[in-house]
């Protein structure tokens, strides 16, 4: 597969973070009109004032309170919190939106303050209760709350901090756990962005695995260079060796591969980056393959999920990861493709089919299968495909969709690739995929 990436190996992992933490939903930025006034004698938060509470909306907006403000998104000036939200005194202890899909709660937002909570839909308030009756064992006053659901925790879940002791409420069983995670601990606020967990301590943040409580040592960081738009901060945004078209989810960069897991997480890669697909509503960010994918580095060839694993091709290797809350890679790989699926050369794409165990790899208008439930795994026989060149493929529920460069061509079948006439639906890759254009 072909990447134009250019120097963006430059940036490095870290680094990543800062580039373009405001992408929306939408392809536009969460910034408020130019022309709207900045109220006077209002915070700025670039001068470190910390947040009181951080929580996301039904819309995927990140809302910053502070005392009787609130910050709508990555930029823009502070504005009075009003409508619904402007019953809950201030400041606010804690916020979160509850993320438990089935429930009569779920999307709705939540707002602590001393023994109380505000349950809201929208601009809707849906009641106050006192924090005891709506979730037991959850002390007044928390510092922090934050939805972890299925798939980052082992069930839909929320966390709350309190001091240094951090509260479990599964609500699969509404049971509650408090533990003590050294790493974490101290927090004025918690949020949860594209995946990522973060404890907030006034104008720094730590992130944080949300099953062990592991913070990597290069935090805390200034929240003035990730999460808000400040002058003069931010420290990629200085650097020219990078082709910033990477990031940009709409370029003309084309992209390596599609999947998704069997936790129904759904994944764009390019280069030594990916995207998030399925979590669109909260963002776009791209971030390192190795952050989620461990001792993984692009560009990569494909990539393929079975039996509740995430295969990916890269050169002669294949690299297998147990899909879970984090991805792990199985002891001993990678390995080689020949003894792994018993073929020699390069891969363009791949893709397998929801229920079928028949893993379909491409290599220039070739296409052949392999059976994986079959050992030792051989090769069928190759057969011709009417596209001379791909850049990805994936299977789902709406058949099977080939990428070259900026289109896809979807095809209702396997079989329906080579079937003589055969006429595949077209459109654009950022359109239907990455939500551009809209």
């Amino acid at each position: 597969m072909k990447s134009l990436l250019g120097g963006v190996w430059l940036l490095g992992t870290l680094n990543i973070a800062t580039a373009f933490p405001w992408f929306t939903r939408n392809g536009t930025q969460h910034v408020l009109p130019s022309q709207e006034p900045v109220i006077p004698g209002s915070p700025d938060r670039c001068d470190g004032l910390g947040f009181d509470a951080i929580t996301q909306d039904e819309r995927g907006v990140a809302n910053y309170f502070k005392g009787e403000w609130v910050w709508m998104g990555h930029s823009g000036p502070a504005r009075h919190i009003s409508g619904a939200w402007a019953q809950v005194p201030t400041p606010f202890d804690a916020a979160f939106r509850l993320h438990h899909v089935g429930s009569d709660r779920h999307d709705r937002v939540f707002i602590f303050k001393g023994e109380w909570v505000w349950q809201f839909h929208g601009a809707v308030s849906e009641g106050k209760f006192l924090i005891r009756d709506l979730f037991p064992g959850v002390p007044d006053a928390p510092d922090g709350a934050v939805e972890c659901p299925k798939g980052d925790c082992a069930e839909d879940s929320v966390f709350f901090f309190k001091g240094d002791t951090m509260y479990t409420l599964d609500l699969s069983t509404n049971t509650m756990k408090a533990r003590q995670w050294p790493a974490v601990r101290d927090c004025t606020a918690l949020t949860r962005w594209l995946d990522r967990y973060y404890c907030f301590q006034g104008t720094l943040f730590v992130r944080f695995d949300p099953v062990t409580g592991a913070v990597a040592p290069v935090y805390p960081k200034d929240a003035r260079d990730y999460f808000m738009v400040c002058p003069g901060r931010g420290h990629a945004s200085g650097n020219a060796s990078i082709d910033r078209r990477v990031f940009d989810r709409c370029s003309d960069v084309p992209y390596d591969a599609f999947d998704h897991d069997a936790l129904g997480r759904m994944y764009a890669f390019r280069g030594d980056w990916y995207f998030r697909v399925d979590a669109q509503r909260d963002g776009w960010h791209p971030w390192p393959l190795s952050s989620s994918w461990p001792g993984l580095h692009g560009p990569i060839n494909a990539v393929f999920s079975w039996d509740n694993k995430m295969y990916f091709i890269k050169g002669q290797q294949l690299f297998i990861y147990k899909a879970v809350a984090r991805y792990n890679l199985i002891h001993g790989y990678p390995r080689p493709l020949s003894d792994e699926l018993g073929i020699t050369g390069s891969v363009d794409a791949a893709f397998i089919c929801p229920g079928s165990s028949l893993l379909h790899l491409i290599t220039g208008n070739q296409m052949q299968a392999v059976n994986l439930e079959q050992s030792p795994r051989t090769p069928l026989a190759e057969t011709r495909i009417p596209h001379p060149q791909l850049d990805g493929a994936m299977c789902d529920g709406d058949g099977v969709w080939l990428v070259t460069g900026g289109r896809f061509y979807r095809y209702p079948s396997p079989a329906a690739i080579t079937a003589p006439g055969s006429s595949p639906a077209t459109g654009s890759v950022s359109e239907r995929f990455m939500g551009c254009g809209h």
